[in-house]
């Protein structure tokens, strides 16, 4: 039994539907893309998250004169507003989200000197759990472009998609780095408390499951490892695993996700973690998420090693 997984999601398809349905009406670029990433897409969320989307420009947009930051076209403004009428709590100010991306941008210069943490952190979000609220057709074809780039054609049978599989080690590394740089340093550090649990539960469960998706890619050619991960990543992040693994494999993991969603959607529980300063590590609430965080990531080092016996790919491929 996962009641509070089976709220979430509830909730967060009820609140797609709605976005999807309001989107429709806007008058915007039919070529474009407006997805969401995070709690929504995931299927987590509760009446306490914020929403976190981005635009895939497909139009030749301009900069401004003062900075090398997109000119968003007028549509734009319209979509933001239709947002927020249905999810009223916004995306963290200066974060990866509610911003342009153009469409071209997001195939080229992967892993050069212009792919800065923003552009590893959309790209991968996009790809792990990119939901789309207006053009579904055109979010799954950025999404296969993706792919296609990671996935090149001297690819051979045997080989895991190892150009996929370090982005996504680079990425979950950065969010690890970027946790550390946001919530110690700077005029305004982001809350401790939440930010900590939320990298233990859902960041290393949104990790796994690209990690796991990665391994299916062994010993296919590459059409069809493009193709095992098209689907794969068409499926929220629980589904994901639960197709990869099975139903009564993930009942540990599932388990310990279902206390942490109970725990989460409870205003006073965030409202307390977000006030906790680095030096209440000894908070009890803080405590209990946390030793359960412990016994989460051992039912996934768990599930890892049922999934994928000693002999398969994944297992040198991670370490070396």
């Amino acid at each position: 039994m996962t009641p509070a997984i089976d709220r979430a999601k509830h909730y967060s398809e009820s609140k797609l539907d709605e976005l999807r349905a309001r989107l429709a009406d806007v008058e915007l670029d039919k070529n474009s893309v407006v997805l969401t990433c995070g709690s929504y897409a995931r299927r987590e969320a509760s009446e306490e998250s914020d929403i976190d989307f981005f635009i895939i420009s497909s139009e030749t947009l301009s900069r401004s004169e003062d900075s090398s930051d997109l000119v968003p076209p007028p549509w734009v403004n319209a979509v933001q507003s239709t947002i927020s009428e249905v999810v009223p709590t916004p995306p963290a100010e200066g974060g990866a989200f509610s911003q342009l991306e153009l469409r071209n941008s997001m195939l080229i210069n992967i892993g050069g000197d212009d792919d800065s943490n923003q552009k590893i952190t959309r790209r991968m979000l996009f790809l792990l759990e990119g939901e789309w609220l207006f053009n579904k057709d055109g979010l799954k074809q950025v999404r296969r472009e993706i792919l296609e780039r990671y996935i090149g054609v001297t690819m051979t049978d045997h080989q895991l998609a190892l150009f996929l599989l370090n982005d996504l080690i680079r990425f979950y590394r950065t969010m690890a780095v970027d946790y550390e740089f946001k919530t110690a340093e700077g005029e305004n550090p982001k809350p401790w408390g939440i930010r900590n649990i939320k990298l233990v539960f859902s960041r290393k469960l949104l990790y796994a499951s690209g990690l796991f998706s990665v391994a299916l890619t062994a010993d296919r050619d590459r059409d069809r490892k493009i193709e095992v991960l098209e689907g794969l990543f068409d499926k929220p992040v629980i589904d994901r695993m639960i197709d990869i693994c099975g139903q009564a494999n993930m009942a540990g993991v599932l388990k310990c996700y279902d206390h942490f969603l109970e725990r989460l959607e409870d205003k006073e529980v965030r409202d307390r973690l977000k006030a906790l300063g680095v030096d209440e590590r000894n908070d009890p609430l803080f405590r209990e998420l946390k030793n359960e965080g412990h016994h989460f990531t051992r039912e996934l080092l768990k599930l890892f090693e049922e999934t994928f016996d000693g002999t398969h790919p994944i297992r040198r491929a991670v370490m070396f």
